[in-house]
C-alpha cells in the first residue's frame, strides 16, 4: 500500500504537535490503495475518500472513562464527524499508554456522532504497537481509542426485575442467560444485522459465529430491555 495523499487546499491546513487542523473550504482526497497518517492514526480507505474541512483532529493522553471502565491513554477526537468511511483504520499506541490494560486484550473503540461507543476486535501487532481493523461497512465516528475487551466503554451491567446475568463474556462457544423472568434474546453484529433470535432464552450457541463484537438485546414480558456487549473469541 502506498502512503500517498492528495491535498486540495483553498483554505488553511495546520499540523503541529498533537493537533491537525483542516480549515474551511479545504479538503484532503485519499485515493484507494493509498493512505494518510495523522499523528499515529492512519486511514486507508477501500475507495477514494475525502476529508472535508473545517475539522480538527486532536490527540489526547486523557483516557475515556465510562462507569468502571476506561480506555488507554491515547484518544483521538475529531471536531466534525468522519462519515461514511469504509476501509482500514490503523491505530498506533505506546506501551506506556496502555493504562494497565494487557496489550493482548486490546479492542479498538470508535464513537458515533450520537455518543455511542462501539468496540471491534482488531488485529494486534504487538511488535509495532498497532491495532488494525477493516471496516467493510460504512461507519461514521468522532473519536477513536482502545480499551480492554472485557471492560469496553459500552459494557454496562443491567438489572431487569432485580436480576439478570449473561456469562461468560468473552465467550468461545456458549453464552448463558440467567434471569428471574423469561427473556427474548436478539443478537446483532456491529453493522446492525440480526444474527440470532430466540424466545425464553437460557443459552445461546455462538460456536459458529466469527470472532468479533456483538450486541445482545434481552427483553422480558414487561418490555424491559437490557443490552450487553458480547465478545466472541
Amino acid at each position: 500500500m502506498n502512503n500517498f495523499l492528495f491535498c486540495f487546499l483553498t483554505g488553511t491546513l495546520i499540523s503541529f504537535g498533537q493537533t491537525f487542523s483542516l480549515g474551511p473550504n479545504s479538503s484532503i482526497n485519499i485515493n484507494s490503495n493509498s493512505s494518510v497518517s495523522i499523528d499515529g492514526l492512519e486511514l486507508a480507505p477501500n475507495e477514494a475518500y475525502t476529508i472535508s474541512g473545517p475539522n480538527i483532529i486532536d490527540r489526547s493522553n486523557v483516557p475515556i472513562v465510562v462507569g468502571d471502565n476506561t480506555s488507554i491513554n491515547r484518544v483521538y477526537g475529531l471536531s466534525a464527524e468522519l462519515s461514511n468511511y469504509s476501509g482500514i483504520l490503523n491505530f498506533k499506541y505506546l506501551e506506556s499508554e496502555l493504562n494497565s490494560i494487557l496489550e493482548a486484550d486490546l479492542v479498538l473503540e470508535v464513537l458515533s456522532p450520537n455518543g455511542v461507543w462501539t468496540s471491534v476486535l482488531a488485529n494486534i501487532d504487538e511488535a509495532n504497537n498497532t491495532l488494525s481493523y477493516d471496516f467493510t461497512e460504512f461507519v461514521g465516528f468522532t473519536s477513536v481509542t482502545a480499551s480492554d475487551m472485557s471492560a469496553t466503554l459500552t459494557v454496562k451491567p443491567a438489572l431487569l426485575d432485580g436480576y439478570v446475568r449473561v456469562y461468560p463474556n468473552p465467550t468461545t462457544d456458549f453464552l448463558h442467560i440467567v434471569s428471574k423472568t423469561a427473556q427474548k434474546a436478539t443478537m446483532f453484529n456491529t453493522t446492525g444485522q440480526k444474527i440470532l433470535e430466540t424466545n425464553n432464552a437460557t443459552a445461546l450457541d455462538v460456536i459458529d459465529l466469527p470472532s468479533g463484537v456483538y450486541l445482545l438485546n434481552l427483553i422480558n414480558s414487561q418490555n424491559q430491555i437490557s443490552t450487553f456487549k458480547i465478545i466472541k473469541k
